[in-house]
């Protein structure tokens, strides 16, 4: 009788923390995530706003990020890695700087960083990668900052005027020279 207890103790103990076991999942809907957060893996479609007078955007891709639980990220997209292709643009990314002063094609490795909540559904993070050009050479990073994303559910949605792209050339993170290119707006899908 008291190893029953025991046992009927522990499943109340395990289900009060972890609120995907307290919920009904049987039926396939996404209720046990209205209070998740924003913590898991997502797919999400980016798309960079065409400017006027500036060079054209990146065409639309789509990027996996990670949430992990103690507030780091990671990343990796369908543009800027090793086996991306653009036809018209070749290997790599192919990014042009502002009044087109910067033609790189190139590529990039995965993106890691931090997140925190901002509010009930709502996050910050920023997140680094290391870019390479067409020869396989260091030449500066890619940094990716968003603010006030929203989450709920299973949607995430970013606007382009809350996050801030830049390429940062150099080799030496903390001497490089940051050149912006503008805020993406963003929307994903919780991968469950």
């Amino acid at each position: 009788m008291i190893k029953r207890l025991r046992c009927l103790f522990l499943l109340v103990f395990l289900a009060t923390f972890n609120p995907a076991l307290a919920s009904d999942t049987s039926s396939g809907g996404d209720e046990h995530y209205f209070f998740a957060g924003p913590g898991g893996a997502w797919v999400v479609d980016v798309e960079f706003p065409f400017v006027d007078g500036a060079p054209p955007p990146p065409p639309p891709f789509k990027e996996i990020l990670t949430f992990h639980a103690l507030g780091t990220v990671s990343e990796t997209n369908t543009l800027l890695n090793e086996s991306s292709y653009v036809p018209g643009l070749g290997q790599g990314c192919g990014f042009t700087g502002p009044g087109g002063l910067l033609e790189l094609n190139c590529n990039g490795g995965d993106g890691y960083g931090t997140w925190r909540r901002t509010g009930r559904n709502t996050l910050s993070f920023v997140f680094v990668k290391l870019v390479f050009d067409g020869q396989n050479n260091h030449v500066g990073y890619l940094r990716v900052t968003a603010n006030r994303m929203k989450f709920h559910g299973n949607r995430l949605e970013q606007s382009a005027r809350h996050g801030l792209t830049e390429f940062l050339v150099g080799t030496d993170i903390a001497a490089a020279v940051a050149i912006p290119l503008g805020g993406a707006d963003s929307s994903g899908t919780r991968i469950r």
